[in-house]
């Protein structure tokens, strides 16, 4: 099969799935990749510095990736994970983190939104980072730069990046119940949002954009499949094209990467971190995706969550009917991203041969498994 087969395939099966024209699901394929948002480019430090003091009247002492210093690198990272994200140590105040985003100039209004969000989030008290000055965003050579406080504490989590904390992750999900229970508003806090929001491969707006990443993934590399991977490759695009897009269930504002990893701060006084990907959104692909990274841990973790999201949100019967297919949203992201780099460097994975995606997304009985525990945790 060629690539353009392959695609024409991949847009008929999306046109069905979503009532849409062929044209309208052609269009939303091709577009996604290109609306890769949160990628940034190289700039100059000094630029950075230079560009900061002037804005806001500042001495900056020290200007570096955020977990270049064991000091303040959040635990479980690692030098160089967060290359875009600063700590800006000042001389007359407590220190700032710089967000640099590469955008065209008409999507800066995206940076822009992100401070409206968190504005709204502090107009809430939800413990949320914080903007750190009244006028939060500006540009830099077409760069849009935000600046929110930095919080103390690093993510509570151990070097390798997990927890064993049962009672962190029912913080986390009464976090995000209470997110998900805030009152609908207009702006930025109506704009599509809870795609993946990490700068390899965010695609903005819906949850959604997550799958329609995942399939231009596979259709970067389909002219380099050998022929022995074809049946592994095929496998892995019909799960892409049947998977659930959470189109059509109760909506909230929502994150667009709500793990352990957007927490910092203190167990018992977390604070949620990384809201690019934020705006209004199917409520439960988030929830999913904290459930399946809370099962990657102990069983009682996905007990853990749900005690404390169930105190904010019930679960319609819709949403508990599709949570396996959901649950799938992320992790099918995450394999195909996996499938094409391992492509890009030379080698087919072949499902059989012992390569499998991090992520079960071709074993049903897996979400099934999470999504049957955290819905019997509902009725305790």
């Amino acid at each position: 099969m060629t690539r353009q087969g392959g695609f024409k395939r991949a847009v008929r099966q999306r046109a069905r799935q979503h009532g849409q024209r062929y044209t309208e699901a052609r269009a939303e394929l091709e577009t996604a990749n290109r609306q890769a948002f949160a990628r940034t480019r190289p700039f100059e430090h000094a630029a950075l510095k230079n560009h900061l003091e002037a804005h806001y009247g500042i001495r900056i002492t020290s200007l570096a990736p955020i977990d270049d210093d064991p000091e303040t690198r959040p635990r479980g990272s690692w030098p160089g994970h967060y290359p875009w994200t600063l700590l800006v140590r000042r001389m007359d105040g407590p220190p700032w983190v710089a967000r640099i985003f590469s955008s065209p100039a008409d999507e800066i209004r995206r940076v822009e939104g992100d401070a409206e969000i968190l504005r709204f989030l502090a107009s809430h008290n939800f413990p949320a980072e914080r903007i750190a000055h009244d006028d939060p965003v500006s540009v830099l050579n077409g760069n849009g730069v935000i600046v929110t406080g930095f919080v103390e504490g690093g993510r509570p989590t151990d070097p390798h990046g997990r927890t064993e904390s049962p009672a962190v992750h029912h913080e986390l999900g009464s976090l995000l119940g209470r997110l998900h229970a805030l009152p609908a508003a207009g702006g930025a806090v109506a704009r599509d949002g809870g795609a993946e929001e990490h700068d390899g491969g965010f695609h903005v707006g819906r949850p959604k954009q997550d799958l329609a990443a995942a399939m231009n993934f596979l259709v970067e590399v389909e002219d380099a499949v050998a022929p022995e991977g074809r049946e592994g490759f095929e496998r892995l695009r019909d799960c892409v094209e049947n998977a659930d897009d959470a189109e059509g269930l109760p909506e909230a504002l929502t994150h667009g990467n709500y793990h352990v990893w957007a927490a910092v701060g203190r167990p018992g006084n977390l604070v949620i971190v990384g809201w690019a990907g934020s705006g209004r959104g199917p409520r439960l692909p988030a929830l999913a995706w904290l459930l399946t990274t809370a099962a990657e841990g102990r069983p009682d973790f996905v007990d853990a969550v749900m005690r404390g999201y169930r105190a904010h949100i019930q679960l319609t019967d819709d949403e508990r009917e599709r949570l396996p297919g959901v649950l799938n949203i992320r992790p099918l992201w995450l394999a195909c991203l996996e499938y094409r780099e391992s492509v890009r460097s030379g080698h087919t994975p072949i499902m059989d041969d012992g390569w499998t995606p991090s992520w079960a997304v071709d074993r049903p009985e897996h979400a099934e498994r999470i999504a049957a525990q955290a819905i019997a945790a509902l009725r305790r």
